[in-house]
């Protein structure tokens, strides 16, 4: 009997769970979210209008062959295109010279949106052979606002009101929203940079401070934008962190540095001796040269071989480590943290070494930033503020909170857990999305930020399927 199975979101794991769901011909797959009609982007890899002076302007954190393996290969296949795009930023070739001269694609720090066109190609390709298979797709553009039990079968409400039924359903809607600074953000200050380009532009004025709340990649994407509308010498960015330390960049060498191989020998009896060991290996490996893609290529390969129970045996300590140990790999597009240290040096940037505790609308269109710093506590006033702090691990979309609020799926520590095959507690309906943080028996060393990594427990739950 013909099955309908249906894939609720619009990103990268969306794109896997319908590329490589195990369907018979005479099935039926139907992929809903705002941007299914561009399924595999989503929000991380959106792309923006072609007039946008900001369209290729965000890049990927990471060399295009760390991102996806098979990456590389496409952009050679298509790189009068890519570098076309990565040519319409400022600076955008500049940086990547000796890569592009070599044609070593893999090192590349590339338009997020080129990796966008890459996973939309990819996902093209395989919903054609679903369809040359037999199966009908469909791909809809809306939101699922209510998922249900039916009988045997769920029961999907629509944002246009209307319903559908489904034999099995996959949830993939994105990980934790960013964290938030009070409600009332003033009518100068933005929730967010993405999404939100347009107002920002027009808000922009030359040697006007720009005050970013957070030092992650998101922060650097501000400056990028910034780059794209101002004269560089009229740039002007103020950089809040409770750390008062950036993101690390991550640069594939020529010749490639070989991986590190960790020398941790637990087991450890809890989070912080582990946490201890890993910092002792890491200075021991940086003391011998190593860097960020050393680093961070060695400890992905070790822990996902010998896996995080083999090291901490009490389950309640290797939940404690997934925050602390992701900050130790902390990493950013190498020549945007470039362009800032040019910048920060030249006195246009600044960093404050402070906690922000609350936002408020302040007086002639400026917002007022409440901080707690070494000396106490003070107030700033910008006329834009950005919200560039990390993920809250407790706040998520309507979808996935309803099914926590329900009970489908459990929330464990500072994420969520899921059945060994992404199974939530209703038989049919599977969940993944970066705010896992267990799979089975087996907690997350490190956030799955990844998309080769999210794509690959897919595979590994329709093969077991």
């Amino acid at each position: 009997m013909a099955g309908h199975h249906v894939v609720i979101g619009d990103g990268a794991v969306a794109a896997a769970f319908a590329a490589l769901a195990p369907l018979d011909p005479g099935d039926a797959l139907t992929v809903i979210g705002p941007g299914s009609g561009q399924l595999g982007r989503g929000l991380a890899y959106a792309d923006h209008p072609p007039d946008a002076p900001w369209r290729d302007a965000y890049l990927l954190n990471s060399p295009a062959g760390t991102v996806d393996p098979a990456f590389p290969d496409w952009v050679a296949e298509n790189w009068p295109k890519v570098a076309s795009r990565k040519a319409r930023h400022p600076r955008g070739t500049a940086f990547d010279a000796v890569a592009i001269a070599a044609d070593d694609h893999a090192a590349l720090f590339l338009p997020r949106a080129v990796f966008g066109d890459y996973l939309r190609d990819r996902t093209d390709a395989a919903l054609a052979a679903h369809h040359a298979r037999g199966v009908r797709v469909t791909l809809r553009p809306a939101i699922v606002t209510d998922l249900a039990r039916d009988g045997d079968r769920f029961r999907l409400t629509l944002s246009d009101g209307q319903q559908m039924q489904a034999d099995s359903v996959d949830v993939a809607t994105g990980g934790p929203a960013p964290a938030r600074f009070g409600a009332d953000t003033g009518p100068a200050a933005f929730e967010q940079l993405y999404g939100n380009e347009a107002a920002i532009a027009a808000a922009l004025r030359p040697d006007a401070e720009v005050l970013c709340l957070g030092a992650n990649a998101a922060m650097l994407d501000v400056l990028r934008l910034m780059q794209c509308l101002l004269p560089e010498d009229r740039i002007r960015m103020a950089v809040l962190s409770p750390s008062g330390l950036l993101p690390e960049p991550l640069i594939w060498t020529r010749p490639r540095g070989a991986p590190v191989t960790p020398d941790l020998r637990g087991p450890y009896p809890d989070a912080e001796a582990f946490l201890a060991a890993v910092d002792a290996d890491l200075a021991a490996h940086r003391a011998k040269g190593a860097r960020m893609a050393e680093l961070r290529r060695g400890y992905r390969a070790f822990l996902d071989q010998v896996g995080l129970a083999a090291l901490i045996p009490d389950i309640d300590q290797r939940r404690r480590v997934i925050g602390p140990l992701d900050r130790r790999f902390r990493r950013g597009t190498a020549d945007s943290l470039a362009d800032f240290d040019r910048l920060r040096r030249a006195g246009q940037i600044r960093m404050i070494r402070a906690k922000v505790d609350y936002v408020v609308a302040g007086a002639d269109r400026t917002t007022r930033v409440r901080v707690t710093g070494p000396d106490g506590p003070s107030d700033l006033n910008a006329p834009i503020v950005i919200n560039c702090a990390g993920p809250d691990p407790q706040a998520y979309e309507l979808m996935t909170a309803g099914l926590i609020s329900r009970g489908w799926i459990e929330r464990v520590g500072q994420g969520l857990r899921v059945g060994a095959g992404l199974e939530t507690r209703i038989p049919g309906l599977r969940y993944l999305s970066p705010a896992v943080t267990e799979i089975g028996d087996e907690v997350m060393a490190l956030p799955l930020y990844d998309v080769d990594r999210l794509t690959t427990y897919v595979r590994r739950a329709n093969a077991a399927a």
